[in-house]
């Protein structure tokens, strides 16, 4: 008989675990990758595209996904563990030996009038409201983390005759260090986004009247779908499935998850935040660990760090915060032209790494997380 894994997701995460499963070459393993979008969205260009400066913020499938995988275009309403089955929106049942749990993030609940950029089709929307907007057009971006200050900045290099303003109720990017801020307000002031700060700006009511704005943003975070709680497997108070450190499902052993909506249930990982930088190599480890299970060995814990926060301030500007592994900042730091090649570089190595998995399985490698001892790093046998 053959084995079927099943990754639910098609994002970073997702595509990382189907590719390093199918490259793999097993005999028999079939590898299917469910997906409701027609493309591959790069969520990390999404600000470009939204702002106007890139045409487009997807790639194809075919382009990134190894040939022997599956794709059903279809969304996952219900998991049923005892069953080892997949409920799908059409109504297909889909059997799993194995499964990935990788369905990715989007925006929080969004005022009735705003717009967001987390997922192509508020990008679109967005986008298509910048372009409608006339000179003199005010844009009021809502967030302080990455996203929002990327977007505004984006925007303000782009269309230097519109209005932008950045409402945050912190400090803007509060991750990064005293110095690295002060210099990323004075290139936010360069592109003449006005930085309203530490006002906390309530969801209700008309957000245009409130911030005297006709295109909103709203950037103040990210939300996971709640297919997980739906199907009574664990979540956190955010709704993301639980994990253990080897990133299988406690309790379930078939059921593994990489990506934002997936959170190992273990104080010391929890400097792991939603990001791309998380989402690949989690993808690379629970396929690893589904290879390692098929062949009897016991699974490892998961290890990845991060080296630095790239932000974008437009094109020929940037920041980049370099971190610790546990993603704490260090004193160093680039700004301007420098960080922005930088920042594109990454952008561009996101997608060679995806890819260079179709080649070889355990082609990618990335950064390793806080130090481990060996007894640590092995756990208990994964299932067969």
């Amino acid at each position: 008989m053959g084995t079927t894994a099943v990754v639910l997701g098609g994002g970073y995460a997702g595509v990382m675990a189907a590719n390093r499963l199918a490259a793999a070459a097993r005999p028999g393993l079939d590898v299917v990758l469910v997906s409701p979008g027609e493309r591959f969205v790069e969520r990390i260009r999404l600000h470009e595209y939204a702002a106007g400066v890139r045409s487009d913020a997807t790639a194809s499938f075919e382009s990134v996904l190894h040939p022997a995988i599956r794709r059903v275009r279809d969304t996952a309403v219900r998991i049923d563990a005892a069953g080892r089955c997949v409920r799908l929106a059409g109504g297909r049942l889909l059997n799993y030996d194995y499964l990935v749990y990788a369905v990715g993030s989007g925006a929080l609940k969004v005022p009735e009038g705003a717009l967001t950029v987390q997922q192509l089709e508020g990008a679109e929307d967005t986008r298509t409201a910048l372009e409608a907007l006339a000179p003199g057009g005010r844009v009021a971006v809502v967030g302080a983390g990455l996203t929002a200050v990327e977007t505004a900045a984006e925007i303000a290099a782009h269309r230097g005759d519109l209005h932008v303003r950045l409402h945050t109720d912190g400090n803007p990017l509060p991750q990064v260090t005293a110095a690295a801020r002060r210099g990323l307000e004075r290139s936010l002031r360069r592109t003449a986004v006005k930085l309203q700060s530490g006002v906390r700006v309530s969801g209700s009511g008309d957000p245009h009247l409130r911030l005297q704005a006709d295109v909103v943003l709203w950037c103040t975070g990210f939300g996971v779908p709640d297919l997980a709680s739906a199907s009574g497997l664990p979540v956190d108070q955010e709704g993301r499935l639980l994990l253990d450190p080897n990133l299988q499902v406690p309790g379930e052993e078939r059921i593994y998850g990489a990506g934002d909506a997936a959170v190992i249930a273990s104080p010391e990982y929890a400097y792991l935040r939603m990001s791309c930088a998380a989402a690949m190599p989690m993808g690379a480890d629970a396929a690893g660990n589904i290879l390692r299970g098929m062949d009897g060995a016991p699974g490892i814990r998961h290890d990845s760090g991060f080296g630095g926060q790239c932000v974008s301030l437009g094109r020929s500007d940037g920041l980049v915060q370099f971190v610790r592994a546990d993603d704490t900042p260090v004193r160093v730091h680039l700004h301007g032209r420098l960080a922005a090649v930088q920042k594109e570089i990454i952008c561009r190595m996101t997608l060679r790494w995806i890819r260079s998995e179709i080649k070889r399985s355990g082609a990618y490698t990335w950064p390793k997380g806080l130090r481990m001892t060996t007894a640590e790093q092995t756990q208990a046998p994964a299932g067969r």
